[in-house]
C-alpha cells in the first residue's frame, strides 16, 4: 500500500509515534542542544528537508510494489539495544544513540515497506544524521583544527591587503597605522562550525535534490567543506580590518551580524559551483532506446497513479493495519521502551543530572587573596564575554599568587590559580591547557605527565562521621577565618583520599621564546582525577543524581619543570585547598540526602 494514501499515512503515524515513545529521551536531549547552541539550531530543518527529498522521489514511491520484508527486523534488534547500551551503561554517548535512532528508521521503513521502496527512502533517512549533535570530544578536535585554519589564512589575507599582521595559534595581533596592536582571538564561536554544519547539510541537500548524477552529488558534497573554510577566513578577515576602526565589532552582535552577513556571498558561491556542474554535462539521451525506458517508466508510474488515487477513494484499509510486519515493528518498539523504562528504575539510573551548587551558592572568586603564606598579585583577570562563552561556565577564577615574605634568596615564582566550576552538564569534555593554550599560540614540549601534590597533611583528620564504607578515605582540614571575610572556624571535608591527589602537568613555549609549566586536576563529585577523561566517571555515574566537578589549575613562567610546578602548587594549594572546597557540595551531605534541601534522596529517607 503506497504511503501517500489514507491508510499509508496512518501507519507512518503509528510507526513515527512508537519510535518517538522509544527514543524521547534522545529526541528531549536533541530538543536542548538544539535550543542551546547555535551550532545545532538547524537541527529542526533536516527532518523537513528529509520529507522534501522524499517527496521528490514520489512518483517512484508510488510505482514501487509495498511488500513486508521480515529480515527488515534485525535493523531493529540491533539498534535498539544499541541505544540502551549507550543509554544506560558507562558507554552513555548522545551521538550514538542518534546513530541507533537512525538504524531502527531503516529497519522500520525495510521491515513494513520492503526493499523496492527502502532504495528510495535510504538517501532522505541518511541525510538525517545531520540532525545529531556531535560528540562533543569529536567537534573539540575538529573546532580545533578549523580555528588554526581560520586564524593563518586571516593571517595571510590581512598580511596580504596590507594590514600588518602577526598569528600566534588562533590568537591575531593586527597593527594600525599608528603603531597600535588590536588582539582578535579566532575563539569557538569565530572558528566556523555553524557555517561548516550548515553547509555540510545544505550541500548534501542540494546534491541530492538537484544533481542527477553520482559524481555531481559527491563533488558537491565534498565541496561544501572548503566553500565554508574559504568563507570563514574572509569572515576572520573582515572582523581583523573592523577591529582597526572599533574594537567593539568583533564581539558581541556586530560580531554576529557580520558572520550572518557573509553567509549569503558564501551561498551565492555555492549555488555558482551547482550551476557550473549542472551545465557542464547534458544528461538528456535521445536514443531510441532511452526513448523506450522513458515510456515503459511513465506507463507504470500512471498505473501507479491510478492506483494510489483508488486507494485514496477506498479510505483506510484496516486490512492493511493488521498487517503482520506493521504489528510486529509497532509492538516491538513500544514494548522496548516499556523494558527500558523498567530497567532505568530497576537499576537506579538518573539519565539526566540536576545542577547542584555550594550551599549559598558560594562562587570560586570568593577565595580568599591571602593565606598564611601566600597573597595576591594584581587584580583577577576578567575575561570577554566570547571567551566566557567558550569556557563554557560564568564560575570562574583566575587570579595569581606569590609568597609574602620570601627571602631574597628563596625562589618565588608568580603562581597563577585558575578555578572553573560546572554543574548538571551531559556529554561535556573539560577544557585543558593542552588544547586552550596551543590555541593561544604555544607549543607543547615533550609528553605529559602526571606529578604528585605533596600537601601539608599535618592538620588533617580523618572523618568518623561517615558511612562505614568511606572510613579512612574521608579527611577534614581546618579552615582558617583570619583571611575570609567568614569568622567562624569549621573544619572542611578535603576530596576523597586527598594525598593521593596528582596533577596533569606539561610545558610550553610560546610568542617570542616565552617558556610556561602548566598542570591540572579535577575534583568531581567527591572524589579527584588528574585526567579529563577521569571526569565523565567520577562526575556523570549513572547513579548519582547530581553532577559538578572543578577544574583546578596552576601555570607559572617561573618554574623550570612540572616537578617544580608540583613543589610550589603544593604550598599554595595545601592552604587553599579548605577554601577551595567551601566553594563546592560537600558531597557525603548530598549523598546522605541532607543537601540541596530538595534532594530526593532525603525525602525518601523521611519516608
Amino acid at each position: 500500500m503506497p504511503v501517500m494514501t489514507t491508510t499509508g499515512w496512518t501507519k507512518a503515524g503509528v510507526l513515527g509515534v512508537s519510535l518517538c515513545v522509544l527514543f524521547f529521551y534522545f529526541l528531549q536531549n536533541q530538543h536542548a542542544f538544539s535550543m542551546g547552541s547555535g551550532d545545532w539550531s538547524h537541527s529542526y530543518f533536516i527532518p523537513i528537508i528529509s520529507g522534501y527529498l522524499l517527496w521528490q522521489r514520489r512518483a517512484e514511491l508510488a510505482a514501487a510494489k509495498y511488500e513486508p520484508f521480515w529480515p527488515g527486523i534485525l535493523p531493529l534488534l540491533v539498534g535498539i539495544p544499541a541505544y540502551a547500551l549507550f543509554q544506560i551503561s558507562g558507554l552513555s554517548n548522545h551521538m550514538a544513540q542518534g546513530w541507533a535512532l537512525l538504524l531502527c528508521i531503516f529497519g522500520i521503513v525495510l521491515l513494513t515497506c520492503g526493499p523496492r521502496v527502502t532504495k528510495f527512502a535510504f538517501l532522505p533517512i541518511a541525510f538525517l544524521i545531520f540532525g545529531i549533535t556531535i560528540s562533543e570530544r569529536v567537534m573539540i578536535i575538529i573546532t580545533f583544527q578549523l580555528q588554526l585554519i581560520a586564524s593563518k589564512g586571516a593571517w595571510a589575507l590581512l598580511n596580504i591587503i596590507g594590514v600588518s599582521t602577526e598569528v600566534f595559534g588562533n590568537a591575531l595581533k593586527v597593527t594600525d597605522s599608528q603603531g597600535g596592536i588590536h588582539d582578535l582571538n579566532v575563539a569557538e564561536a569565530c572558528s566556523g562550525m555553524r557555517m561548516v554544519i550548515a553547509f555540510a547539510a545544505l550541500g548534501t541537500a542540494v546534491a541530492l535534490a538537484a544533481a542527477k548524477l553520482w559524481w555531481q552529488r559527491i563533488a558537491l558534497i565534498l565541496l561544501a567543506l572548503p566553500v565554508a573554510i574559504l568563507m570563514n577566513v574572509l569572515r576572520v578577515g573582515v572582523l581583523g580590518v573592523a577591529t582597526l576602526y572599533d574594537q567593539n565589532l568583533v564581539g558581541g552582535q556586530a560580531h554576529m551580524l557580520i558572520g550572518t552577513l557573509l553567509l549569503l556571498p558564501a551561498f551565492g558561491l555555492y549555488m555558482g559551483i551547482v550551476w557550473c556542474l549542472n551545465r557542464a554535462v547534458s544528461i538528456e539521451d535521445d536514443s531510441p532506446t532511452a526513448k523506450a525506458t522513458k515510456a515503459t517508466k511513465a506507463a507504470g508510474k500512471s498505473a501507479a497513479g491510478r492506483a494510489v488515487a483508488a486507494a485514496r477513494a477506498a479510505g483506510l484499509s484496516w486490512a492493511a493495519l493488521r498487517q503482520p510486519a506493521f504489528i510486529a515493528g509497532v509492538a516491538i518498539m513500544l514494548v522496548s521502551a516499556a523494558t527500558l523504562n523498567v530497567a532505568v528504575a530497576a537499576m537506579g539510573v538518573h539519565l539526566r543530572k540536576q545542577r547542584i551548587d555550594p550551599p549559598d551558592n558560594r562562587r570560586v572568586s570568593a577565595i580568599a587573596t591571602e593565606t598564611a603564606s601566600y597573597q595576591r598579585v594584581g587584580q583577577d583577570i576578567v575575561m570577554s564575554s566570547e571567551v566566557v562563552e567558550e569556557l563554557g561556565t560564568t564560575n570562574y577564577l583566575t587570579r595569581s599568587y606569590a609568597l609574602k615574605n620570601a627571602a631574597k634568596d628563596q625562589p618565588n615564582p608568580r603562581m597563577e590559580l585558575h578555578l572553573a566550576y560546572y554543574t548538571g552538564m551531559i556529554d561535556t569534555v573539560p577544557h585543558v591547557p593542552e588544547r586552550c593554550m596551543t590555541g593561544a599560540g604555544w607549543q607543547v614540549v615533550g609528553l605529559s605527565r602526571r606529578v604528585p601534590l605533596k600537601l601539608d597533611t599535618s592538620s588533617w583528620q580523618l572523618d568518623q562521621t561517615v558511612p562505614e564504607k568511606l572510613r579512612g578515605k574521608v579527611l577534614t582540614a581546618p579552615f582558617d577565618p583570619a583571611f575570609s571575610k567568614d569568622t567562624k572556624a569549621e573544619r572542611i571535608r578535603l576530596p576523597f583520599e586527598p594525598d593521593a591527589i596528582e596533577m596533569q602537568s606539561s610545558e610550553f613555549t610560546g610568542p617570542r621564546g616565552m617558556r610556561q609549566v602548566a598542570g591540572y586536576f579535577f575534583i568531581a563529585n567527591g572524589g579527584h582525577t588528574a585526567l579529563a577523561e577521569g571526569v565523565r566517571a567520577k562526575a556523570f555515574n549513572l547513579t548519582d543524581d547530581y553532577a559538578f566537578y572543578l577544574k583546578v589549575q596552576i601555570t607559572s613562567q617561573q618554574v623550570a619543570s612540572p616537578e617544580q610546578l608540583a613543589e610550589h602548587a603544593s604550598r599554595l594549594l595545601g592552604e587553599l585547598l579548605p577554601e577551595i572546597m567551601r566553594c563546592v557540595p560537600d558531597w557525603i551531605e548530598v549523598q546522605q540526602g541532607r543537601y540541596p534541601p530538595d534532594n530526593p534522596r532525603g525525602a525518601k529517607s523521611a519516608k
